[in-house]
């Protein structure tokens, strides 16, 4: 009886650490490493998300495209639709006209931009079915307006829209400190056109004076 309770003794102690040896061994295993969260990023090819290149989307004048007419130095873009080949930008040349690829030259100054798309659609005839271009003015040089004299900030501005003297004198940055606002000279066709006092015109007195600026005026503030 001694002996078998000795074995039985024996036996359980033997079972005790076989057991309680993994038990031992998974509580004395170091935890697993905890890396610091990443932050979560947005994939680069997501077209939500991604930043449009810049330069990629010129700034178009506003421009009426039924009135404009295009003139030499005036850039262009022209887009077929369903032909890449034919698309490009295009600087008015000299002469008034344009190269298109597959097509040739193109009168376009003298023209509108719907008068142009018309022309180059009837151009493309030779090579295309159904052709349908579309013209989108990007710069517009032909046409300019000048400032002069001391009292105002000198240069050329683009005549991109019908603007009224009041209002090109404000696009300019308005009048400097020391002008004489009461002798604004406007000169067209190299020829004094009309003396103005401005006071006049903003009192209200003689608004027929705010003129219509037309392409090369040239408007002096001493």
């Amino acid at each position: 009886m001694r002996w078998s309770l000795l074995l039985e003794s024996l036996l359980l102690v033997s079972g005790i650490i076989v057991a309680g040896g993994p038990a031992s061994a998974q509580t004395q295993q170091p935890p697993p490493s905890i890396s610091p969260a990443m932050p979560v990023t947005t994939p680069a090819t997501d077209p939500s998300k991604m930043a449009e290149p810049a330069g990629t989307k010129p700034a178009t004048p506003a421009i009426d495209v039924d009135t404009f007419v295009l003139g030499t130095d005036d850039q262009i873009s022209i887009s077929m639709w369903d032909e890449p080949k034919f698309n490009g930008n295009y600087t008015i040349r000299p002469d008034g006209k344009i190269n298109m690829p597959l097509i040739g030259e193109i009168q376009a100054a003298g023209m509108t931009p719907l008068q142009l798309q018309e022309a180059i659609n009837k151009a493309a005839l030779t090579q295309l079915r159904t052709p349908r271009c579309t013209v989108n003015v990007l710069a517009v040089h032909s046409k300019r307006i000048y400032f002069d004299g001391e009292g105002i900030a000198t240069g050329a501005r683009d005549l991109t829209i019908p603007i009224h003297l009041l209002e090109a004198i404000s696009a300019q940055g308005g009048f400097r400190d020391f002008a004489d606002k009461k002798h604004i000279k406007i000169l067209r066709d190299g020829k004094l056109y009309m003396t103005i006092n401005y006071n006049d015109l903003i009192s209200g007195k003689h608004p027929e004076k705010n003129i219509l600026l037309q392409d090369k005026d040239h408007v002096i503030v001493p």
